[in-house]
């Protein structure tokens, strides 16, 4: 049906004389703007409920209606107007005033949205979802006191009402975090029971939980709570890519935290540097510099590299390229000599780092050319039968 067909009808409405007749042409107005919108038609969905609305303000169906069309459709301040009168109309409706609650937030309005999940879980105590929506807001507004009063206060009622919330778990987690690390991982422990006998139909409301836990562990730098977010990411079917590949980054951060504790500073640096990800010029050549210091003191590093290996094969193998190559020991002398031209080239001279922390004094020798200079249009001296400046000489 086209809105010019409606107009019609909403005419002759008008126009009778027998006002109960008007219910069964209204009701079928509704059922026509029900349709647009299942039909995904929402411009006309809005315009019939529009014209229905002038003639029946009154309808609280044809407001809600209305209400979810205009926010779905980029109004949100005519949806919220229209949720105010619908909550003015029934104020002791709680689902009516979580309703009202969610429109204020999503437009930002904060204090205005606080005060509506207040009203709500006064009218209902048991709300879960207005409760955690409350203690988001004093979240935003950077109010941890009253935070922390809502959360732990929530939890504590809705319990009784036989209730558990994993997201009000996940914010006392982070409430804990930095000071008491044994009730932070009862948190954890109880958001791992919650999300094994829940819903799976609420994937993505916890896969946000668990991103909201992973950004606490790594503010925080907690990393020993990252097996209890595996446990987590394991109770779901299915996890979204963004998810595994944030897990899997911050499990290699705790893995590196790990290994500084146990193995030569110089290598840890070189493992930060590569997880850094960064191909610009100055990370390029202070790899270069690093590894320059594995391969000046190969008798230290060698023992490491095996171990690292052994280990934490995920980390040797970031830049297992290199790593092969000083663990193999061919050619060690060239390629050192190759990163010293290259690093004196851009005037950086690289201090050199022994295994066990003491400075390599610098080797002058190392850049002393034996013998008469190369040309570059000369045969390469290493024997590849390749012109010097299409060989060693970069």
């Amino acid at each position: 049906m086209d809105i010019a067909n409606i107009n019609k009808i909403i005419e002759a409405i008008n126009e009778s004389d027998v006002a109960k007749s008007h219910l069964k042409d209204h009701m079928f107005l509704l059922k026509q703007g029900e349709c647009a919108f299942s039909e995904k038609r929402y411009e006309d969905g809005i315009s019939i409920l529009e014209m229905l609305y002038k003639h029946v303000s009154n309808d609280l169906n044809i407001k809600m209606m209305l209400a979810i069309a205009y926010d779905h459709e980029g109004h949100p301040v005519k949806s919220i107007r229209l949720w105010e009168e619908i909550c003015e109309a029934k104020p002791y409706d709680g689902e009516l005033s979580l309703a009202l609650a969610l429109a204020y937030r999503k437009q930002d309005w904060m204090q205005k949205a606080i005060e509506q999940f207040k009203t709500t879980v006064d009218l209902f105590p048991d709300n879960q979802l207005a409760w955690e929506h409350l203690v988001e807001c004093y979240i935003d507004e950077e109010d941890t006191h009253e935070a922390k009063m809502n959360c732990f206060g929530a939890m504590y009622l809705l319990k009784e009402y036989g209730v558990e919330s994993a997201k009000l778990n996940a914010f006392a987690f982070s409430f804990m975090i930095p000071d008491d690390s044994d009730k932070a991982d009862k948190y954890l422990a109880t958001i791992i029971d919650i999300m094994r006998g829940g819903d799976e139909r609420k994937q993505n409301y916890y896969e946000s939980i668990i991103g909201d836990v992973l950004w606490n562990i790594d503010m925080e730098e907690c990393y020993e709570f990252m097996p209890r977010v595996r446990e987590m990411a394991d109770t779901l079917t299915d996890i979204s890519v963004d998810l595994a590949y944030d897990i899997e980054r911050i499990e290699k951060k705790a893995e590196i935290l790990a290994m500084v504790e146990t193995f030569p500073e110089m290598l840890c640096r070189i493992i930060k540097l590569i997880d850094n990800d960064c191909d610009c010029i100055e990370c390029s050549r202070n790899l270069m510099s690093m590894e320059c210091s594995i391969l000046a003191d190969y008798d230290g590093y060698h023992p490491e590299l095996l171990r690292l290996s052994k280990d934490h094969p995920n980390l040797y193998e970031m830049h297992s390229e290199f790593f092969d190559e000083v663990v193999s020991g061919i050619d060690r002398e060239r390629i050192l000599n190759t990163r010293f031209r290259i690093l004196a080239d851009d005037e950086i001279k690289p201090i050199l780092i022994r295994a066990d922390g003491s400075e390599i004094n610098p080797v002058v020798e190392t850049y002393r050319r034996e013998g008469k200079k190369i040309g570059r249009n000369e045969i390469c001296p290493c024997g590849s039968g390749k012109k010097y400046k299409k060989c060693c000489s970069g």
